[in-house]
């Protein structure tokens, strides 16, 4: 390819005919953004440009690592015959310069502040060099004598520098880094990685002994593998072996700023960009873009071990990213520098996002209506749009656009002006109705002006209850409620539930948990309606309620209960109705609701599974006659065997796989031996 200098130079000097590349490129891998938590194909957002192993026919070399300033001057770590140097490239001009000779033996990491002060890790050296514009030694940092280091060696790999002047050393990653004031003096490590508890640990540290545990394991966490620093002077770090949490923004006292995330486990490196933006590059040459936010917006690239595919990288070890949103990144097995150059598609998100993140949602309302044209899954532009709607007052559009984004946030915000709009339109009727509703209510206390309506009503039930016993089996269930004690005599003494009116509530129940898990209010229901399966939802809800009675009746006959099969599984479905009873309430309640009323929702399902726990307990202790000891013991033990039940499906389901594979495997191998003799 051309010399990426040249090319470089080009570009700047065309000022606003700066090179853009359309989004169907045919470069030869995919492009993936996220659409309700989930990875989707996308436009493609960067191109590679260029690809070189040289600078102005100045050899690249082994490049470790790269950083470019807020100007453009692009800095490079580098290892070149055996020398140690810091190439130094001016963007705008093209301009070249080569620093480090007789200091430097392997310098691992650069970063320079925005006089051009240089700070450069010397693995080798086993120091962190601070050189001038110039190149000329200024200062050198190197082991601490401080007890806080440890007993480590001091072999920096990275290095950068906040405003203050408090230089940050990337050493051991398991430690964090290390914090130094500008003068050299150690102040302290900073931004470790956490263990995260699993319950083998937990259980091995809570009953070995420090002899055991020592033998045993020698846990540490994950490593920090790299680090960069924004405008604001915030560290953001990346991680070895860490899911969700890859990539950090830290504050003062080291804690994470950024939500969970999507990110792979092999991050090297990590950059922010001109605004705010944050690109971070795995060892497989993946590379992520976040918003500021932490919302990944794009991933492409991928590995290509033998250097043949454009834009395909080998083993990539540091990244960076111009003014104009070009993406660098160095390879050390290619020693090459591969420029990435933005899409019309990336360059509109970048606008708008540029405009979102300073709070100019209506400003930003034409660029995202331009991204959805080109993506209408972007779910970023739909938030934004939802945004500049919401300023704008067209609630009901905000509303639309907050739903499509996955932002429950925002839909709360937009359906709270909207119950407000329709309150002020309807209050007057509403309050009205409920007051005229109330006195006649008072009225018909004393005077039973409602008799007339009631009665051919009551009336009505009671004939429709004598000639439809499924009718009458569910009114049934209310006398259950009042009293549990006489309706489970009544039930084993009387037969006076029929199965199949029992089975009938047990759909009408799976009817009533359909209505609630679709038609729950979007802020309270974490589900995805798409991805609902009704095979897996009979399972979950109706498998554990027929394993109960089964294991219940069992242990119920080797304890002395007196709850027959069928009692067993009528009580168990009369003493689930408070929980089931109350969804389609609840459902239609929360449609009404936001955030704020969230806690009335919550209390309200703890109230109807509280009572649910209770007759529960009842049904238990009543069918089969028990006192509350024998009531408790027969619950655990009927959940233990429930348990054991489950295992032994699990076991023989894998026996008979593996015999049925096996009879496959005999039969295709007499067969292969008959016919090919």
């Amino acid at each position: 390819m051309k010399r990426i200098g040249t090319l470089l130079v080009l570009i700047t000097l065309l000022g606003s005919m700066i090179l853009t590349v359309e989004a169907e490129t045919g470069v030869r891998y995919r492009t993936f953004t996220t659409t309700d938590n989930r990875l989707v194909t996308t436009q493609t957002a960067y191109q590679p440009i260029a690809s070189t192993r040289q600078i102005e026919g100045v050899v690249i070399g082994e490049a470790q690592d790269i950083h470019i300033s807020p100007d453009d001057i692009m800095y490079i770590a580098t290892v070149r015959s055996g020398e140690g140097l810091i190439l130094r490239f001016n963007l705008l001009t093209g301009s070249l310069d080569e620093f480090g000779q007789g200091i430097l033996s392997n310098p691992t990491g650069v970063f320079a502040t925005d006089d051009g002060t240089m700070y450069v890790a010397d693995r080798a050296n086993r120091a962190v060099f601070k050189l001038n514009p110039n190149g000329e030694l200024i200062q050198t940092y190197t082991r601490p004598n401080s007890p806080l280091f440890g007993a480590e060696e001091f072999q920096p790999r990275k290095v950068v520098v906040d405003n203050r002047g408090n230089v940050y050393v990337l050493n051991l990653g398991i430690r964090g880094l290390a914090q130094f004031a500008n003068n050299g003096d150690f102040l302290g490590y900073f931004g470790a990685n956490t263990i995260t508890p699993t319950l083998r640990t937990i259980l091995q540290f809570t009953f070995f002994t420090e002899e055991q545990q020592a033998r045993l394991f020698n846990i540490q966490p994950p490593e920090v593998s790299n680090m960069a620093i924004d405008e604001r002077g915030l560290i953001h770090t990346v991680s070895l072996g860490v899911d969700n949490f890859g990539v950090k923004r830290l504050n003062i006292s080291g804690g994470n700023l950024l939500p969970a995330m999507i990110n792979a486990p092999d991050l090297v490196d990590v950059v922010v960009g001109p605004i705010g933006n944050i690109y971070a590059i795995t060892q497989s040459g993946r590379i992520y873009e976040y918003d500021r936010e932490g919302n990944l917006l794009f991933l492409f690239g991928g590995q290509d071990i033998s250097n043949q595919i454009d834009g395909l990288l080998n083993t990539p070890t540091g990244i960076a990213v111009d003014s104009q949103f070009r993406i660098y990144v160095i390879d050390r097995a290619s020693q090459e520098l591969t420029v990435y150059q933005s899409t019309v598609f990336a360059n509109e998100v970048h606008e708008a996002l540029n405009l979102y993140q300073d709070g100019n949602y209506i400003d930003a309302l034409e660029p995202w209506q331009d991204v959805l044209k080109m993506n209408d899954f972007f779910d970023l532009a739909h938030r934004g749009l939802g945004n500049a709607y919401f300023s704008l007052g067209r609630y009901e559009e905000a509303l639309e656009e907050y739903r499509i984004a996955n932002d429950r946030e925002g839909y709360s915000n937009a359906f709270w002006e909207v119950r407000n709009e329709w309150l002020l339109r309807n209050g007057a009727v509403l309050f009205g109705s409920l007051f005229v509703l109330l006195f006649l209510l008072i009225v018909n206390g004393r005077w039973p002006i409602f008799t007339f309506i009631t009665k051919p009503i009551k009336q009505g039930i009671v004939t429709a209850r004598q000639k439809i016993k499924p009718l009458d089996d569910f009114f049934y269930l209310f006398y259950y409620l009042r009293n549990p004690a006489d309706a489970s005599f009544e039930i084993k003494r009387k037969n006076r539930v029929s199965t199949s009116s029992i089975t009938l509530l047990l759909v009408m129940y799976f009817g009533f948990y359909l209505y609630y898990i679709y038609g729950l209010n979007f802020l309270f229901n974490p589900r995805d309606l798409s991805l609902i399966n009704l095979g897996e939802e009979v399972v979950t809800l109706l498998l554990p309620i027929l394993l109960w009675v089964i294991a219940n009746y069992l242990i119920g006959s080797i304890r002395d209960g007196e709850g027959r099969l069928k009692d067993v599984y009528t009580t168990t479905v009369y003493s689930l109705s408070p929980f089931f009873l109350a969804l389609p309430f609840l459902t239609i309640m929360t449609n009404g609701m936001t955030f704020n009323e969230i806690f009335l929702y919550q209390f309200l399902l703890f109230i109807a599974g509280l009572l649910t726990a209770g007759y529960f307990f009842f049904m238990v202790k009543e069918t089969h006659f028990y006192n509350v000891k024998e009531t408790f013991q027969s619950i655990a033990i009927s959940a233990f065997t429930m348990v054991m039940m489950l295992l032994s499906v699990f076991i023989v389901y894998i026996l008979l796989n593996e015999i049925i594979s096996l009879g496959f495997d005999i039969t295709m191998e007499v067969g292969y031996r008959v016919f090919n003799r």
